[in-house]
Protein backbone atom coordinates (compact mmCIF):
# COMPACT_ATOMS: atom_id res chain seq x y z
CA UNK A 1 0.00 0.00 0.00
CA UNK A 2 1.33 3.42 -0.98
CA UNK A 3 0.75 5.70 2.01
CA UNK A 4 2.60 8.70 0.62
CA UNK A 5 -0.69 10.34 -0.48
CA UNK A 6 -1.61 10.48 3.22
CA UNK A 7 1.30 12.76 4.05
CA UNK A 8 -0.03 16.13 5.23
CA UNK A 9 0.50 18.70 2.47
CA UNK A 10 1.66 21.33 4.96
CA UNK A 11 4.36 18.95 6.15
CA UNK A 12 5.50 18.49 2.53
CA UNK A 13 5.79 22.25 2.02
CA UNK A 14 7.75 22.69 5.24
CA UNK A 15 10.07 19.83 4.26
CA UNK A 16 10.92 21.62 1.04
CA UNK A 17 11.69 24.82 2.93
CA UNK A 18 13.85 23.00 5.48
CA UNK A 19 15.64 21.06 2.74
CA UNK A 20 16.79 24.34 1.27
CA UNK A 21 18.52 25.21 4.54
CA UNK A 22 19.87 21.91 5.84
CA UNK A 23 23.40 22.78 4.82
CA UNK A 24 23.69 24.94 7.91
CA UNK A 25 21.78 22.67 10.28
CA UNK A 26 23.63 20.12 12.48
CA UNK A 27 21.65 17.04 11.47
CA UNK A 28 22.52 13.59 12.80
CA UNK A 29 24.44 11.82 10.06
CA UNK A 30 23.76 8.32 8.72
CA UNK A 31 26.29 6.43 10.84
CA UNK A 32 25.33 8.29 14.02
CA UNK A 33 21.64 7.55 13.43
CA UNK A 34 22.37 3.83 13.11
CA UNK A 35 24.48 3.99 16.26
CA UNK A 36 21.59 5.62 18.16
CA UNK A 37 19.25 2.83 17.08
CA UNK A 38 21.75 0.17 18.19
CA UNK A 39 22.25 1.84 21.58
CA UNK A 40 18.51 2.24 22.07
CA UNK A 41 17.93 -1.41 21.23
CA UNK A 42 20.54 -2.44 23.77
CA UNK A 43 18.80 -0.32 26.39
CA UNK A 44 15.39 -1.76 25.52
CA UNK A 45 16.69 -5.34 25.71
CA UNK A 46 18.17 -4.43 29.11
CA UNK A 47 15.33 -2.48 30.71
CA UNK A 48 12.10 -3.36 28.84
CA UNK A 49 10.31 -6.54 27.79
CA UNK A 50 10.08 -7.58 24.16
CA UNK A 51 6.55 -8.56 23.18
CA UNK A 52 6.61 -11.82 21.26
CA UNK A 53 3.86 -14.04 19.87
CA UNK A 54 4.49 -16.47 22.71
CA UNK A 55 4.34 -13.83 25.47
CA UNK A 56 1.30 -11.78 24.41
CA UNK A 57 -0.22 -13.42 21.30
CA UNK A 58 -3.19 -11.06 20.91
CA UNK A 59 -1.12 -7.88 21.25
CA UNK A 60 1.57 -9.24 18.95
CA UNK A 61 -1.08 -10.14 16.36
CA UNK A 62 -2.46 -6.57 16.44
CA UNK A 63 1.04 -5.21 15.96
CA UNK A 64 1.87 -7.61 13.12
CA UNK A 65 -1.47 -6.97 11.43
CA UNK A 66 -0.83 -3.24 11.37
CA UNK A 67 2.72 -3.74 10.15
CA UNK A 68 1.60 -6.11 7.40
CA UNK A 69 -1.17 -3.76 6.28
CA UNK A 70 1.25 -0.87 5.92
CA UNK A 71 3.99 -2.88 4.24
CA UNK A 72 6.81 -0.62 3.13
CA UNK A 73 9.52 -3.18 3.88
CA UNK A 74 10.07 -1.94 7.43
CA UNK A 75 10.97 -4.25 10.29
CA UNK A 76 11.30 -3.91 14.03
CA UNK A 77 10.32 -5.20 17.45
CA UNK A 78 7.68 -4.15 19.95
CA UNK A 79 8.69 -3.56 23.58
CA UNK A 80 6.76 -2.72 26.74
CA UNK A 81 7.92 -0.89 29.86
CA UNK A 82 6.10 -0.36 33.13
CA UNK A 83 4.39 3.02 33.35
CA UNK A 84 0.98 4.32 34.38
CA UNK A 85 1.05 7.01 31.67
CA UNK A 86 -0.45 6.51 28.22
CA UNK A 87 2.51 6.91 25.93
CA UNK A 88 4.54 5.25 23.18
CA UNK A 89 7.62 6.13 21.19
CA UNK A 90 9.60 4.91 18.22
CA UNK A 91 13.06 5.41 16.81
CA UNK A 92 13.96 4.35 13.31
CA UNK A 93 16.95 4.24 11.02
CA UNK A 94 16.18 3.70 7.37
CA UNK A 95 13.74 0.74 7.41
CA UNK A 96 14.61 -0.54 10.91
CA UNK A 97 12.94 0.55 14.13
CA UNK A 98 12.07 -0.34 17.71
CA UNK A 99 8.68 0.61 19.17
CA UNK A 100 8.19 1.05 22.92
CA UNK A 101 4.76 1.24 24.56
CA UNK A 102 3.91 1.86 28.19
CA UNK A 103 2.17 -0.93 30.08
CA UNK A 104 -0.87 1.25 30.78
CA UNK A 105 -1.73 1.13 27.08
CA UNK A 106 -1.71 -2.66 26.99
CA UNK A 107 -3.69 -2.92 30.22
CA UNK A 108 -6.37 -0.34 29.46
CA UNK A 109 -6.66 0.41 25.73
CA UNK A 110 -9.01 -1.56 23.49
CA UNK A 111 -7.55 -3.55 20.57
CA UNK A 112 -8.69 -0.89 18.09
CA UNK A 113 -7.20 1.90 20.19
CA UNK A 114 -3.92 0.00 20.35
CA UNK A 115 -3.99 -0.42 16.58
CA UNK A 116 -4.24 3.36 16.25
CA UNK A 117 -1.22 3.82 18.54
CA UNK A 118 0.82 1.23 16.65
CA UNK A 119 -0.10 2.76 13.29
CA UNK A 120 0.68 6.30 14.44
CA UNK A 121 4.17 5.31 15.57
CA UNK A 122 4.84 3.24 12.45
CA UNK A 123 3.73 6.21 10.37
CA UNK A 124 6.70 8.15 11.72
CA UNK A 125 8.99 5.43 10.35
CA UNK A 126 7.28 5.15 6.97
CA UNK A 127 7.40 8.91 6.48
CA UNK A 128 11.03 8.92 7.71
CA UNK A 129 10.38 11.56 10.32
CA UNK A 130 13.55 10.60 12.16
CA UNK A 131 15.55 12.32 9.41
CA UNK A 132 15.13 15.49 11.47
CA UNK A 133 15.52 14.62 15.19
CA UNK A 134 13.93 17.89 16.22
CA UNK A 135 14.69 17.84 19.93
CA UNK A 136 18.35 17.03 19.32
CA UNK A 137 18.70 19.71 16.65
CA UNK A 138 16.97 22.35 18.76
CA UNK A 139 19.28 21.47 21.63
CA UNK A 140 22.25 22.32 19.42
CA UNK A 141 20.73 25.36 17.73
CA UNK A 142 19.36 26.96 20.90
CA UNK A 143 19.29 30.70 20.12
CA UNK A 144 21.68 30.51 17.17
CA UNK A 145 19.05 30.17 14.46
CA UNK A 146 15.54 31.04 15.75
CA UNK A 147 14.05 30.97 12.25
CA UNK A 148 15.22 27.41 11.68
CA UNK A 149 14.05 26.41 15.15
CA UNK A 150 10.61 27.76 14.29
CA UNK A 151 10.56 25.86 10.98
CA UNK A 152 11.49 22.60 12.69
CA UNK A 153 8.85 22.86 15.40
CA UNK A 154 6.22 23.71 12.76
CA UNK A 155 7.30 20.67 10.75
CA UNK A 156 7.20 18.45 13.84
CA UNK A 157 3.61 19.51 14.49
CA UNK A 158 2.63 18.88 10.87
CA UNK A 159 4.26 15.44 10.93
CA UNK A 160 1.92 14.39 13.74
CA UNK A 161 -1.07 14.96 11.45
CA UNK A 162 0.53 12.63 8.89
CA UNK A 163 1.20 9.97 11.54
CA UNK A 164 -2.38 10.20 12.88
CA UNK A 165 -3.66 9.34 9.40
CA UNK A 166 -1.56 6.17 9.34
CA UNK A 167 -2.88 5.32 12.81
CA UNK A 168 -6.44 5.58 11.55
CA UNK A 169 -5.51 3.49 8.51
CA UNK A 170 -4.45 0.73 10.90
CA UNK A 171 -7.46 0.85 13.23
CA UNK A 172 -9.99 1.52 10.48
CA UNK A 173 -12.38 3.76 12.40
CA UNK A 174 -12.65 7.33 13.59
CA UNK A 175 -14.15 6.27 16.91
CA UNK A 176 -11.17 4.24 18.11
CA UNK A 177 -8.72 6.87 16.84
CA UNK A 178 -10.63 9.59 18.69
CA UNK A 179 -10.93 7.72 22.00
CA UNK A 180 -7.24 6.77 21.85
CA UNK A 181 -6.35 10.44 21.41
CA UNK A 182 -8.84 11.50 24.09
CA UNK A 183 -7.57 8.98 26.65
CA UNK A 184 -3.93 9.79 25.96
CA UNK A 185 -4.54 13.49 26.58
CA UNK A 186 -7.11 13.37 29.39
CA UNK A 187 -6.19 10.16 31.20
CA UNK A 188 -9.93 9.44 31.44
CA UNK A 189 -11.51 6.08 30.70
CA UNK A 190 -15.03 4.75 30.14
CA UNK A 191 -16.34 7.91 28.48
CA UNK A 192 -19.05 7.26 25.90
CA UNK A 193 -17.82 7.71 22.31
CA UNK A 194 -20.59 10.15 21.38
CA UNK A 195 -19.65 12.34 24.33
CA UNK A 196 -15.99 12.23 23.32
CA UNK A 197 -16.82 13.26 19.74
CA UNK A 198 -19.12 16.07 20.89
CA UNK A 199 -16.49 17.32 23.31
CA UNK A 200 -13.78 17.41 20.65
CA UNK A 201 -16.05 19.14 18.12
CA UNK A 202 -17.12 21.83 20.55
CA UNK A 203 -13.58 22.39 21.75
CA UNK A 204 -12.35 22.75 18.18
CA UNK A 205 -15.04 25.34 17.43
CA UNK A 206 -14.20 27.31 20.57
CA UNK A 207 -10.48 27.14 19.82
CA UNK A 208 -11.02 28.38 16.26
CA UNK A 209 -13.16 31.25 17.54
CA UNK A 210 -10.61 32.15 20.21
CA UNK A 211 -7.79 32.21 17.66
CA UNK A 212 -9.89 34.43 15.39
CA UNK A 213 -10.68 36.84 18.23
CA UNK A 214 -7.11 37.08 19.45
CA UNK A 215 -5.92 38.13 16.00
CA UNK A 216 -2.37 36.98 16.61
CA UNK A 217 -0.26 33.89 16.63
CA UNK A 218 -0.30 31.98 19.92
CA UNK A 219 3.04 31.52 21.61
CA UNK A 220 3.66 27.78 21.21
CA UNK A 221 6.90 25.89 21.10
CA UNK A 222 5.35 22.45 21.29
CA UNK A 223 6.23 19.77 18.75
CA UNK A 224 2.65 18.40 18.68
CA UNK A 225 -0.39 20.20 17.26
CA UNK A 226 -3.25 21.34 19.47
CA UNK A 227 -5.39 18.32 20.28
CA UNK A 228 -8.69 19.66 18.84
CA UNK A 229 -6.87 20.30 15.55
CA UNK A 230 -5.54 16.74 15.46
CA UNK A 231 -9.07 15.46 16.02
CA UNK A 232 -10.59 17.69 13.34
CA UNK A 233 -7.90 16.63 10.86
CA UNK A 234 -8.80 12.98 11.47
CA UNK A 235 -12.54 13.58 11.38
CA UNK A 236 -12.43 15.39 8.05
CA UNK A 237 -10.26 12.74 6.40
CA UNK A 238 -11.82 9.64 8.03
CA UNK A 239 -14.06 8.51 5.16
CA UNK A 240 -11.25 8.74 2.60
CA UNK A 241 -8.77 6.88 4.83
CA UNK A 242 -11.26 4.11 5.57
CA UNK A 243 -11.97 3.82 1.83
CA UNK A 244 -8.23 3.50 1.22
CA UNK A 245 -8.07 0.72 3.80
CA UNK A 246 -11.02 -1.17 2.32
CA UNK A 247 -10.48 -0.77 -1.42
CA UNK A 248 -6.92 0.47 -1.83
CA UNK A 249 -8.00 3.81 -3.25
CA UNK A 250 -9.84 6.97 -2.34
CA UNK A 251 -11.11 10.22 -3.79
CA UNK A 252 -7.91 12.17 -4.40
CA UNK A 253 -9.83 15.38 -5.14
CA UNK A 254 -11.99 15.19 -2.02
CA UNK A 255 -9.07 14.24 0.21
CA UNK A 256 -6.93 17.11 -1.06
CA UNK A 257 -9.76 19.56 -0.40
CA UNK A 258 -9.97 18.41 3.21
CA UNK A 259 -6.18 18.40 3.52
CA UNK A 260 -6.08 22.01 2.32
CA UNK A 261 -8.59 23.05 5.00
CA UNK A 262 -6.41 21.75 7.81
CA UNK A 263 -3.25 23.11 6.18
CA UNK A 264 -4.79 26.57 5.99
CA UNK A 265 -5.64 26.44 9.70
CA UNK A 266 -2.15 25.28 10.67
CA UNK A 267 -0.54 27.95 8.50
CA UNK A 268 -2.75 30.62 10.06
CA UNK A 269 -1.64 29.51 13.51
CA UNK A 270 2.00 29.56 12.47
CA UNK A 271 1.81 32.98 10.84
CA UNK A 272 2.56 36.18 12.69
CA UNK A 273 3.16 39.82 11.82
CA UNK A 274 6.72 41.07 11.52
CA UNK A 275 7.92 42.14 14.99
CA UNK A 276 8.60 45.85 15.50
CA UNK A 277 12.34 45.23 15.87
CA UNK A 278 12.45 43.26 12.63
CA UNK A 279 13.41 40.11 14.48
CA UNK A 280 12.33 36.53 13.73
CA UNK A 281 8.70 35.41 13.84
CA UNK A 282 8.45 33.49 17.09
Amino acid sequence: MDIEPLRFSYETRLLKTIAGRVGGVPLIDHSESKNFLDIRRRDLLSDAVRITEDLLPEVHLLYRSCLDRLGGDIAGDLFVQQSSTYNAGIFGHERRFDLLVHSALLNEFSPDELSFVFGHELGHVLFQHSQFPVQDILGVLKDQDPEMSDLLTRWARASEISADRVGMLCCGQLGAASTALFRTVSGLANIDLDRVLRSFRRQFEELAAQIHLSGQKPVWFRTHPMIPIRFKAMELSALDIIALRQSGGFSEKGFRRVDAQIAALMEALDACPTPPDGGPCL
